[in-house]
């Protein structure tokens, strides 16, 4: 499962907290508007109230025509009003039989009454009147979601309340977008770190420009590359000189078997023979792993074929094979490291060399991606062929010691190549370097 970048948690993370804030942000505006929704209806009950009590418990005419007009206001708005007397009978009312509900004397209620029978939910008070007239008490209702009291709410709702949503989204962009930029030095960096490789060791991750924070981090991962770097070169000077220390004893005991005419000592000459070749291939599985270039070093593919040819040509001839250089199309130029393309080369001639038969034909043949090593043997194994030859633990044939192909494959990969392993139809094993 791919993990999440550092970014897309940060995304995430901040998603979730603008979602949460939207969340208890709607809870917070509903209960705290209903609450002020609830004080607004209170004391809206109240202002009617109070104006039909002034205006029944004066005997004026004017008095009297201000109480009709606060009944018809009711009316108009759908609500309910009763009047009580002292002995809590109905003096006036809005039709209804009997009071909105039990009257308590000397106290102020409000209340609400569930819809039933086609009526709506009705919100409204009970109020006392403080003079000894013939009213005792006033209540007044009116449907609990009429516009009047809703009014106010709705409205917020309709025009503010909305714009939280895309405020906070819009903030949220405004997060992600500088939570990139300020992210941007650490993909850089990582930039950087990924185009580090054994043929670029002495590259360093750029300081100028990062935060100090982020600059702390680089400088600890450079200097880590500074030691691996001295890692790589101390490993490079020691395969060199285990090679000159390896390679004098077994020229001086190749040397003195030369002078001998015994049979046998021929036969302990390609012993030697061998030896310095698994000597030679040891050592270059080390210094493959350093291997370094710059895209300004370019390398002649067909010089190098010749240069091998040449140089394993006495060897192939002495041991009763032939050898082949075939280059097409002119000169095929890469970037590279000549050594170790030299290097892994020979090791497929010799390779080539090892499994040929006798009077067979090592072929190398130089095209416009590439160069390729034919041989006439038995070929490669039907496994290694389906593993494609990228197991550098397999042997290269039947009875191969399995190095000279790995040394190939990782000098291939370091120069951004790959090794491709086939098989001719009329027999043989065909080794490509293709770039």
């Amino acid at each position: 499962m791919q993990r999440l970048t550092l970014l897309q948690r940060l995304i995430v993370a901040m998603s979730i907290v603008a979602l949460v804030a939207i969340c208890a942000s709607a809870v917070f505006l509903y209960f705290r508007f209903q609450a002020s929704n609830d004080a607004f209806r209170e004391e809206t009950l109240s202002t009617f109230a109070e104006d039909l009590r002034r205006g029944l418990s004066a005997g004026s005419q004017t008095s009297d025509s201000y109480a009709k007009s606060t009944k018809a206001r009711i009316r108009e708005l759908r609500g309910q009003y009763v009047v009580l007397g002292q002995d809590g009978l109905i003096i006036d009312s809005s039709g209804l039989p009997q009071p909105l509900i039990p009257f308590i004397k000397n106290r102020t209620q409000y209340f609400e009454l569930p819809s039933h029978a086609g009526q709506k939910a009705l919100f409204g008070i009970s109020m006392p009147t403080p003079s000894s007239g013939p009213v005792e008490a006033i209540q007044i209702a009116f449907p609990k979601a009429h516009v009047v009291f809703d009014s106010v709410l709705e409205e917020f709702v309709r025009d503010i309340a909305w714009i939280w949503i895309p405020f906070v989204l819009i903030l949220l962009a405004t997060n992600i977008l500088v939570v990139g930029l300020t992210l941007r030095p650490l993909r850089t960096a990582a930039h950087e770190a990924a185009q580090i490789g054994p043929s670029s060791i002495a590259t360093r991750l750029t300081e100028s420009g990062m935060p100090d924070d982020v600059l702390t981090l680089i400088r600890s991962i450079n200097a880590a590359l500074d030691r691996l770097q001295g890692g790589f070169l101390s490993l490079e000077r020691f395969a060199g000189q285990l090679a000159h220390e390896l390679r004098t004893p077994l020229a001086i005991a190749k040397t003195r078997l030369s002078l001998s005419k015994d049979p046998v000592a021929r036969t302990v000459e390609q012993d030697f023979e061998d030896i310095e070749r698994v000597i030679t291939q040891l050592i270059d599985r080390v210094r493959v792993r350093t291997l370094h270039y710059e895209a300004t070093d370019v390398v002649d593919l067909g010089g190098v074929a010749t240069d091998v040819a040449r140089y394993l040509a006495p060897m192939i001839v002495g041991a009763g094979r032939n050898i082949e250089l075939k280059i097409e199309n002119g000169p095929v130029l890469v970037s590279g490291a000549r050594d170790f393309l030299f290097r892994a080369l020979r090791n497929l001639v010799e390779n080539a060399l090892h499994h040929s038969p006798e009077n067979g034909v090592i072929t190398l043949t130089v095209f416009n991606v590439g160069i390729s090593v034919a041989d006439q043997g038995r070929g490669f194994t039907k496994v290694r062929l389906g593993e494609g030859g990228q197991d550098p633990e397999k042997t290269d044939r039947e009875d191969g010691l399995g190095l000279g192909l790995s040394i190939v494959g990782e000098t291939m990969e370091a120069h951004d190549g790959r090794l491709v392993l086939s098989n001719l139809s009329s027999g043989g094993a065909v080794a490509t370097m293709t770039f």
